[in-house]
């Protein structure tokens, strides 16, 4: 699976993500380690995660078969 970061804002690859591994919002949360409020608030693009958080998301991903692409502006 690969998700082309330079198409999808940050909230759409949350729910992108989510949905492809067929989890609900407290599950990708639990995953990763905060809480189901804060996955909440990303897919409502009501909050910007930090760099730390950040990175668990993509490694997550990364672990569970998902690419995320960046072009190469975003490198």
């Amino acid at each position: 699976m690969e998700i082309d970061i330079k198409n999808l804002s940050f909230p759409e690859q949350v729910k992108t993500a989510r949905v492809l591994l067929q989890l609900t919002q407290t599950e990708l949360a639990g995953a990763i380690g905060i809480s189901y409020a804060t996955v909440s608030r990303w897919e409502r693009e009501n909050r910007t995660p930090h760099l730390a958080t950040l990175g668990k998301f993509y490694s997550f991903c990364m672990r569970n078969g998902i690419k995320i692409i960046m072009s190469k502006e975003e490198e």
